[in-house]
């Protein structure tokens, strides 16, 4: 079972949940989505595809407070991490696609990001990393050093990304392409870039990351 999670770094203005969706429905069999929202609201609704870390630290308290622990003493690692991943992994289905809300580098959602590094050492993971290329007018250029730094500070979590989905303002060119590999240590040919709208993007990870299409 592969399980597919979504990252965004520079900024969460890119349409995460439409690449997740998109990679959901180009592959072949049943994939389950799932949105983790790191928010500690607990008022908001839980529903199979969503739930916020608030929702889940609540739940591990409820669980100390019935004695689950038995006394131990809880703390966010193996605890919450743990919970966090059990959320995730659990399905019917033939694959996950899920959805990390907030940016990478943001302090609120530390918890899911260390919940999906400790996933990397127990399940076959594979981590988009979503990342928008700005063309800096002053310039008159592409600008690739924040997919770089993105990357960077996700491997300084000790995370490393399968794939990159690139939102550029302007079509990327070859040269380009091979720069942002080779300072990423993503291979070429799993990075799927777009200008409007998320074009085959979709479609392409989704071979990249299951090996088959519909």
């Amino acid at each position: 079972m592969i399980h597919t999670i979504i990252l965004n770094g520079v900024h969460s203005a890119v349409d995460k949940e439409g690449l997740a969706r998109s990679i959901q429905q180009s592959a072949k069999g049943k994939i389950d989505y799932k949105y983790l929202d790191p928010c500690l609201n607990v008022s908001k609704k839980i529903t199979k595809e969503y739930k916020t870390v608030g929702h889940i630290i609540a739940e591990v308290l409820d669980k100390e407070r019935m004695g689950d622990y038995k006394g131990g003493t809880v703390q966010v690692t193996p605890h919450i991490t743990e919970e966090i991943r059990n959320w995730i992994v659990k399905t019917e289905a033939k694959n996950t696609v899920t959805v990390i809300g907030g940016n990478v580098g943001d302090l609120e959602n530390q918890f899911a990001i260390e919940a999906v590094r400790e996933m990397t050492l127990k399940e076959d993971v594979r981590i988009v990393m979503y990342v928008p290329v700005p063309y800096l007018r002053a310039a008159g250029e592409i600008k690739t050093k924040p997919v770089q730094h993105s990357v960077k500070e996700l491997m300084r979590m000790g995370i490393m990304p399968y794939a990159l989905c690139l939102k550029s303002d302007m079509d990327l060119r070859e040269n380009e392409l091979r720069k942002i590999a080779m300072f990423t240590g993503v291979p070429q040919d799993r990075i799927a870039w777009h200008t409007n709208g998320l074009g085959d993007c979709g479609k392409k990870l989704s071979k990249y990351i299951y090996g088959n299409k519909k």
